[in-house]
């Protein structure tokens, strides 16, 4: 009689490897684009354009102004009244040394020089004004 011997194929499916991984890359894609789109639009503006923009390079604390008049100091909203206290609250709780400002194309001159007063009246006289480039 004839002795029936196995043969094993030794035979590895990677379909479902692939998939796993597409299916990785994809959601650290959309994790990494929408980080990057985050990273410094904390408060929706039409910021100015011009032609010499400068990175933010160093750690300093945000102000934003919209047209309809909030001020936001980092993420806390306020008014241009309780702006200065709001400041004061947010340096009290570090050690900042600069702001950087940005006001959407629109506001009004006249609060732009309030906020630059309170801001100085703080004792912060290194200001940055973000703007877009061109």
């Amino acid at each position: 009689m004839k002795e029936r011997r196995l043969k094993y194929m030794a035979e590895m499916n990677i379909t479902a490897l692939a998939d796993v991984s597409f299916t990785l890359m994809v959601i650290f894609l959309i994790a990494g684009v929408s980080t990057a789109f985050s990273r410094n639009q904390g408060v929706d503006l039409e910021l100015p354009r011009t032609s010499s923009v400068q990175p933010q390079t160093q750690e300093g604390i945000e102000v934003s102004i919209k047209t309809d008049g909030e001020v936001f100091v980092g993420k806390k909203v306020t008014t241009v009244a309780g702006f200065a206290k709001a400041l004061a609250d947010q340096l009290s709780r570090g050690s900042y040394d600069r702001v950087y400002l940005r006001a959407d194309k629109h506001v009004d001159y006249g609060t732009m020089m309030l906020i630059l007063g309170d801001i100085r009246e703080q004792g912060i006289t290194n200001i940055g004004l973000v703007a877009l480039p061109r």
